[in-house]
């Protein structure tokens, strides 16, 4: 059992999870109708949809925090470029204001274009030569036209909750909008299809299968170390036996928890940020000195990695666990085919 302990900002990621939650029912009796409401209207064609003249692909979800979609979104921009397109990836940025993201940082297939107006971010793109676009965390985003929506699930907690109930709706749960949703994707993707036992696996394919749209399974491909501090990366066996201190601003740190199990890595404490945490100097300290009194290794995710590599002390021993997720071999050809058919839109 991994001992966790909560860094700043972490409560409001767990807020719709905790007893205290029952205290934003008057938000949710607000919010609940209205996400309805703009879902009608879309559906009506109430409120305009906007097109622009290249392929735009979307990877989205339906719960708030991390479902990997940012891995998705990376290869749909590889699978683009191997078609000859110039993808650029559209993104809302840091908290939908335009400023970098963790994502735009992370991402360096293609250019990112962050924008809270998905379509003059798109328009300038195209001006700048992409052809095709790729909309990060799109599903919600229903202003601009797509001609492919793929929804990431994550295995772990397909509904928001780790253990695999329904869940609410936004703030009572972490549903941004309810599971009939699913009905405007065109293929759903499991992620993180590793990380849970094959029994949960196959009744959440199930209960995806019965939308009537495609599925189809990531898992995490080869993993290795990159140390924080420059150099060569190394196989996980580097720090076999070796304490292990994780660090994480994720939206789900379960993910990279059970993926740091699977590695078989002796943890003995993970430190849960916020998602989109900024980190700062005092927090590298904390996490380099607290890695120093367990006689522990320092492990982040890669995208974590970025923010907190130029803070920490030389001494520490820091590393980011890096894996590129894969589909399925079985499950390749119905999204090449869901792919090629999209690019041939327009």
């Amino acid at each position: 059992m991994i001992t966790i302990r909560r860094g700043p900002g972490r409560w409001r990621d767990e807020l719709p999870a905790s007893p205290w939650r029952w205290l934003l029912a008057p938000a949710w009796c607000a919010y609940r109708p209205l996400i309805a409401l703009r879902g009608v209207a879309y559906d009506h064609g109430w409120l305009r949809v906007k097109r622009l003249p290249v392929p735009v692909l979307s990877v989205g979800n339906l719960t708030a925090g991390g479902t990997g979609k940012t891995p998705l979104t990376r290869h749909l921009a590889r699978a683009c470029l191997a078609r000859g397109f110039k993808p650029v990836i559209l993104s809302r940025g840091y908290r939908g204001d335009g400023q970098a993201n963790d994502e735009a940082r992370e991402v360096d297939e293609c250019p990112v274009v962050c924008d809270p107006d998905r379509h003059a971010g798109g328009s300038r793109a195209i001006a700048d030569g992409a052809t095709c676009l790729i909309l990060d965390d799109g599903f919600q985003h229903r202003r601009l036209h797509r001609d492919l929506d793929l929804v990431a699930i994550d295995a772990t907690r397909p509904w928001g909750d780790a253990d695999g109930r329904a869940g609410a709706v936004l703030p009572l749960g972490y549903l941004r909008e309810g599971r009939a949703a699913l009905a405007r994707a065109q293929v759903i993707a499991i992620t993180r299809a590793d990380l849970v036992d094959p029994a949960a696996l196959a009744l959440l394919t199930g209960q995806l299968a019965a939308t009537g749209r495609p599925v189809v399974r990531v898992v995490d491909g080869p993993a290795e170390l990159r140390p924080l501090a420059g150099g060569s990366a190394q196989p996980v066996s580097h720090v076999a036996n070796r304490p292990v201190l994780l660090a994480s601003g994720l939206g789900n740190p379960l993910g990279f928890e059970r993926s740091a199990e699977r590695h078989g890595f002796k943890v003995t404490l993970s430190v849960r940020f916020g998602d989109h945490h900024a980190f700062t100097p005092a927090d590298a300290a904390m996490l380099a000195g607290e890695a120093h009194r367990r006689g522990a290794v320092l492990i982040v995710t890669g995208k974590d990695a970025v923010k907190l590599a130029p803070m920490l002390p030389a001494v520490a021993e820091a590393w980011a666990l890096t894996a590129r997720p894969e589909l399925l071999a079985e499950d390749v050809p119905v999204l090449d085919r869901l792919l090629d058919t999209a690019l041939a839109q327009r």
